[in-house]
């Protein structure tokens, strides 16, 4: 008996795990910068941190899955161009590129480095995402809001979902 058969990743699911990365990203201001929390706050960073990172994977893993499932990701490039930035180094010389949301879970898995840098009166905090491609080694370097992608994704899944009934 076959249980599983493909992946099974629903645009509930998805929609869920958007909704806690850009809960997430937005909690991180009101958790650390303006806070009455004090005590024990390393750890609750450390906890924090290891709660995003899991959560982000988790959301890119499950959107590349509905991807090579056999969901167009060409068309997401509009859903997610106000989030960010791609630039792809080469030559010295700086690419900005347009990106979809494949792309943009590409660069979550792939990271050889992420920060956050958080700042008094920024409630929304920036991302950076760094790595190389595997072919020459070119570095790349994707900033963006994690909960201005959230958003994105929750509008792609709403236009597909739409188009569907």
């Amino acid at each position: 008996m076959e249980i599983l058969g493909t992946h099974k990743v629903t645009y509930d699911l998805l929609r869920t795990l958007a909704i806690q990365c850009h809960a997430l990203d937005l909690a991180a201001y009101h958790l650390f910068v303006d806070s009455t929390c004090h005590g024990g706050l390393e750890k609750t960073k450390a906890a924090y941190q290891e709660l995003f990172t899991a959560s982000l994977l988790n959301l890119a893993i499950g959107l590349r899955t509905k991807f090579y499932q056999g969901v167009d990701h060409a068309s997401t490039v509009a859903y997610v161009s106000n989030c960010g930035f791609l630039y792809k180094y080469r030559n010295n010389a700086d690419l900005l590129t347009n990106f979809s949301i494949k792309d943009v879970c590409d660069k979550i898995i792939h990271a050889d480095s992420v920060s956050r840098y958080l700042e008094n009166g920024v409630k929304i905090p920036t991302t950076t995402f760094r790595g190389a491609e595997q072919e020459g080694k070119r570095s790349w370097e994707l900033s963006m809001s994690v909960s201005l992608f959230s958003e994105g994704v929750l509008n792609w899944i709403d236009g597909v979902e739409s188009a569907n009934t």
